[in-house]
């Protein structure tokens, strides 16, 4: 049985889906997988509020803390850029695995993490469409293929507010307070309803299935704050439905990705998605087109999406004992030139 040590950074709603899931999934894990996570270091701004499921002797609110010479594998899940990036970085030029969900870390850096440490995994399936493994599918059953156009809905959050006005006829400002009511939107909900968070994610996805870092302020982006419930029902009568969808296709040599609300007939595939949900179209020069669809807001199917990734971490970390032994040695090394001994 191999035991891997998981420095997490963050227990918010994602990192805590996180602890519950690895200690739900113990059993299962170690019987279809060899393997059993175990939590060094956990991460936190707040070291006052409890952590159901926590050591409270495992959390730390220093930096310079959360990453040790002990640990396997680095979870991510504090959002934002930095400390992210910082820690990230740290994780890679020692050789330790990273498994991340931050969509706006990998918009803003993502060429400049996978070029800093090609040989170190870098596990990023939360970081799009939460449980959707479309990550996973452009890694790897589309690799062969040459994609042609993506189309989705990339944010459950947008989706769930045009799903609740369309359906009960409430103000946008009505739907949102029933998406924070249900864990699905921030407080600040900004980046969601102005359609940044939609528009990383796609510069995430445009770089697997393009070849292509977009920078963010090249996308043209445009939310749904505007949108109001009459527009909805107009939208209806005419046999069609509103979605934030967003596009990335080659336009001559140009690569363009767009965020904006579409309508959308009702035999369109995206338009059967609703509430949370999200979806990604794929189209293929051979495969035609494909569709990827499920949950993609909320703490328990991000949490599934990171799991994901640490078991397949964990299935090539039996391969890499001499490695981890080198890197034991930098860590060893680096910490002594700190502390001059």
């Amino acid at each position: 049985m191999r035991r891997l040590r998981v420095a997490l950074l963050g227990c918010g709603n994602v990192g805590g889906g996180l602890v519950r899931l690895l200690a739900r999934s113990r059993a299962r894990l170690a019987a279809s997988h060899g393997v059993v996570f175990e939590l060094g270091s956990v991460l936190v701004r707040d070291g006052e509020r409890p952590r159901p499921g926590v050591d409270p002797a495992r959390i730390t609110t220093r930096v310079e803390d959360a990453i040790s010479a002990a640990d396997d594998v680095v979870v991510e899940l504090l959002g934002g850029i930095e400390p992210a990036l910082t820690l990230v970085r740290r994780a890679l030029a020692h050789g330790l695995p990273a498994v991340t969900a931050n969509k706006a870390l990998l918009a803003a850096h993502g060429r400049e993490l996978f070029a800093a440490a090609p040989a170190t995994p870098l596990g990023f399936e939360a970081s799009v469409c939460g449980g959707v493994p479309i990550v996973r599918a452009l890694r790897g059953g589309l690799a062969g293929d040459r994609v042609l156009s993506l189309t989705g809905i990339l944010n459950g959050t947008c989706n769930f507010v045009l799903t609740c006005m369309e359906r009960d006829g409430v103000s946008f400002v009505a739907a949102l307070a029933q998406a924070q009511a249900a864990g699905l939107a921030e407080a600040d909900p900004s980046l969601d309803v102005g359609g940044w968070d939609a528009a990383q994610k796609l510069v995430v996805l445009a770089a697997l299935a393009f070849g292509d870092w977009v920078p963010l302020a090249d996308v043209s982006v445009r939310g749904i704050e505007d949108v109001t419930p009459e527009q909805l029902a107009r939208a209806r009568a005419r046999g069609r439905v509103l979605r934030l969808v967003a596009t990335a296709e080659r336009r001559s040599k140009r690569l363009a990705l767009a965020v904006a609300p579409r309508e959308l007939p009702l035999d369109h595939p995206l338009a059967a998605v609703t509430m949370e949900e999200n979806a990604v179209l794929v189209r293929g020069e051979d495969v035609g087109e494909l569709l990827f669809r499920g949950r993609g807001a909320g703490a328990r199917p991000t949490a599934t999406a990171v799991l994901a990734d640490l078991c397949e971490i964990a299935g090539a970390a039996a391969t890499q004992g001499a490695h981890r032994a080198e890197t034991h040695h930098l860590w060893h090394a680096e910490s002594h030139a700190h502390t001059g001994r």
